[in-house]
């Protein structure tokens, strides 16, 4: 016995689906394509610290605010460590691991981008460009609301501080993640 439904019925439930998982696609994209751009900046700095040419070079900034920043950064060893954090989170968002951590480590490393890329070079005009220096924070904020369930937990008032005990939840952070009706 054939079982049927009104059209009105599938289109409506179709077209939720679509939706759904087209935002997921772009989401994925986003997560993959910082990654990518996070290791390939990272990457080609560090790769400069072991005698290999860059991937691309390091711009120094073209105003004097930004160049005071980077050339700051460069001197007091801080940059090798921007990099590093860069490569890092990268290969978290491309691998898809600890990404919710990944993306609130990247957060002020995107903002520094933008910052600088933005305010100390004066190009207010790039701000709804698609330049990645402005884009690798539009991307890192929009997939901190993609995983905004795993910051919640931080945001209370009154958060009870932990205990000993809890240190026995640490084996579970290689668990295999929880489902959301197949929507995971």
């Amino acid at each position: 016995m054939a079982i049927s439904t009104p059209a009105a019925l599938r289109t409506t439930t179709t077209n939720k689906l679509d939706i759904w998982f087209i935002g997921k696609l772009v989401l994925i994209f986003f997560r993959i394509m910082l990654g990518a751009w996070m290791i390939v900046s990272g990457a080609s700095h560090l790769l400069s610290l072991f005698g290999f040419p860059p991937i691309f070079p390091q711009p120094l900034g073209t105003l004097h605010p930004s160049n005071v920043m980077l050339v700051s950064l460069l001197e007091v060893g801080m940059f090798d460590v921007v990099k590093t954090l860069e490569l890092v989170v990268g290969l978290c968002l491309v691998f898809n691991v600890f990404v919710p951590l990944a993306l609130a480590a990247a957060l002020p490393v995107s903002y520094m981008v933008f910052h600088n890329s933005i305010v100390l070079n004066l190009r207010y005009d790039r701000i709804f460009s698609t330049f990645m220096s402005v884009w690798c924070l539009y991307m890192n904020l929009i997939l901190i609301l993609a995983y905004i369930r795993y910051y919640l937990p931080m945001l209370r008032m009154r958060a009870p501080m932990g205990r000993l005990a809890d240190f026995k939840q640490l084996p579970t952070i290689l668990d295999k993640p929880e489902q959301d009706g197949g929507r995971a």
